[in-house]
């Protein structure tokens, strides 16, 4: 340490090699087994990994959002038909996950549907002095993540403002003098 500054100088440091050892013990390489032909290429066999683990993620995500449990279902044809969706699901999820690697975007599922659910729709619903139902749907501010998976997947980044008007089916009643005047102004 400088005596006039009171600053630090130099610096001296030892490891203990005990200190760590149970933390470095855990971060030991991996086994994998498989019953592949030999592949020269490690990364290979890692993808490979991977790719499974993928597989089991988002299989494990679309059971829980679709109820995708045999326990739910009593017979084989309820089964079958809950499956179909699941796989063509499935197949959406990884489609959407191909895309957005290409783009460097590696979100799990969750993620994205996280992203997603940050877009939201509000419909407002009202009745207007002629006693016709207003309906308008609005898409709330897109945010700049959202913007980007949009983009990538060539969606339209919001849904534009939509208003109708619902007329009521069957006779109404004759209006009285005073709501006639309030209709005309």
């Amino acid at each position: 340490m400088d005596e006039k500054t009171g600053k630090a100088t130099q610096l001296t440091w030892k490891k203990d090699p005990t200190k760590n050892a149970s933390e470095e013990a855990a971060f030991n390489p991996h086994l994998i087994r498989t019953s592949l032909p030999p592949i020269e290429d490690e990364v290979v066999i890692w993808n490979i990994y991977s790719t499974i683990r993928q597989i089991e993620s988002t299989w494990r995500t679309l059971k829980t959002g679709l109820d995708l449990r045999p326990i739910y279902h009593k017979n084989d044809k309820v089964t079958m038909a809950h499956l179909h969706p699941g796989l063509l699901a499935y197949w959406l999820v990884n489609t959407i996950r191909y895309q957005l690697k290409g783009y460097g975007i590696n979100y799990g599922w969750k993620e994205i549907v996280r992203i997603g659910n940050t877009q939201k729709l509000v419909t407002t619903m009202g009745t207007n002095p002629y006693r016709q139902s207003i309906k308008t749907i609005k898409c709330t501010q897109t945010a700049e993540n959202m913007k980007q998976l949009t983009e990538i997947l060539g969606l339209a980044p919001y849904i534009k403002r939509k208003k109708s008007v619902v007329h009521k089916m069957g006779s109404q009643k004759n209006e009285t003098q005073q709501q006639r005047r309030l209709l005309s102004g």
